[in-house]
């Protein structure tokens, strides 16, 4: 059963297209979109996600992702955070902000429009705001490199982020889709995706995922990226002719179940 669409919250994406049924939708991911970090806490969060707080604690999540994969880089998948999402980070910072001035300065009366304004030196000083911590997340999914399809994951911390590539077994090396999952094992994320014949691989295990993690900070959904951009060919800058540099990627999502 797919979850409902009305939990989810829309990162890079217009309101226009977030999905009304979850099990069986499209996410376009236009170049130089990506998920990333770089030290120190360098974040680049333009990739459309599509993610979703939890009612109840995190057990596993997992879908199934297929495109016309082209370009280096290209990838879709599965992430998950622990924290408040890339992207959102100032946003709630500003509205911490907002929230404490407005409860810590009493209300005064506006003074005429005629009269300068009236300087009082017993106002309280503004709120201090401790920056957000940034979030760990980690995403899994397929990604396109070297002119092959991969089964790819990312975790990252405070301090940046790894990646890792792993190559598909031979008779799944020409097929566009896979089904990842992720799952919790007590304070562990573990990281999978499925081969057709021989049924869930283990790509990696992450033991300090869900560490000192309250539960409603958990947040989990889908993403798609394309990070590479690399301009238009001499013949289509002067013809004007499509180029593939400047389509979106367009990545199918199916049977995403989230428990």
């Amino acid at each position: 059963m797919p979850p409902d669409s009305s939990s989810f919250t829309a990162l890079n994406v217009p309101a226009h297209q977030v999905p009304e049924w979850m099990g069986s939708f499209t996410l376009a991911a236009p170049p130089n979109t990506d998920l990333w970090r770089k030290p120190p806490s360098r974040d680049t969060s333009t990739a459309p996600i599509l993610y979703t707080a939890l009612r109840s604690p995190f057990i596993a999540a997992e879908v199934t992702v297929n495109a016309d994969w082209e370009l280096e880089w290209d990838q879709g998948g599965l992430v998950i955070f622990a924290g408040m999402p890339p992207g959102r980070i100032q946003t709630a910072a500003a509205a911490i902000a907002a929230a404490n001035a407005a409860s810590t300065t009493p209300a005064a009366p506006a003074p005429p429009a005629t009269a300068p304004p009236a300087v009082r030196h017993d106002d309280p000083p503004p709120a201090y705001v401790t920056p957000a911590p940034a979030s760990k997340w980690v995403k899994v999914g397929l990604e396109f490199c070297n002119n092959a399809c991969h089964a790819t994951s990312v975790c990252a911390t405070s301090d940046g982020a790894d990646w890792a590539l792993t190559s598909l077994p031979p008779h799944h090396a020409r097929r566009l889709d896979l089904r990842v999952k992720i799952e919790r094992i007590g304070y562990a994320l573990w990281v999978w995706y499925e081969d057709e014949v021989s049924g869930w691989k283990k790509l990696r295990e992450v033991t300090w995922f869900f560490w000192g993690v309250e539960d409603k900070a958990v947040r989990v959904g889908v993403y798609a990226s394309r990070p590479a951009n690399f301009g238009a060919t001499h013949y289509e800058r002067r013809h004007g002719g499509p180029s593939v540099t400047q389509r979106n990627l367009c990545v199918d999502f199916e049977g995403l179940e989230i428990f």
